[in-house]
């Protein structure tokens, strides 16, 4: 009725905390909920090398819609911060995944690498 099982802990990633040091609330939307937000990475970790892992430019803070959109390649942005919206999402569906083409983020001269990454090699065209 048991197993043992051998577990990899990620240790010395960007934490929440840190990212809320800097922003209070999803960069999309209004959530500010800590315990809702998710600090998602740009380029993944598992694609990452140590140092990108560990970079806070590699992370937004996202609300749980936004960022499993943003994860399977729904959403990018583009390097001035304005969302990339997938052309395999259907314009009705807009509303109930709160997205609209007016959405953007702040976007740093360090996070364009990763945002560029992203757009090649995650966003669903």
């Amino acid at each position: 009725t048991e197993k043992e099982i051998l577990i990899k802990n990620r240790i010395g990633i960007p934490t929440k905390k840190l990212l809320l040091t800097k922003q209070e609330k999803c960069q999309l939307c209004d959530i500010k909920r800590e315990e809702l937000l998710i600090a998602s990475h740009i380029k993944s970790w598992s694609k990452s090398n140590t140092n990108e892992r560990l970079d806070i430019d590699n992370v937004l803070l996202l609300c749980p819609q936004h960022d499993i959109l943003f994860d399977k390649g729904f959403i990018s942005f583009s390097d001035e911060g304005n969302i990339i919206i997938s052309s395999i999402l259907n314009d009705d569906e807009f509303p109930s995944l709160n997205l609209s083409g007016n959405l953007r983020i702040n976007v740093n001269e360090k996070q364009k690498k990763y945002l560029e990454y992203h757009r090649e090699n995650i966003l669903r065209k």
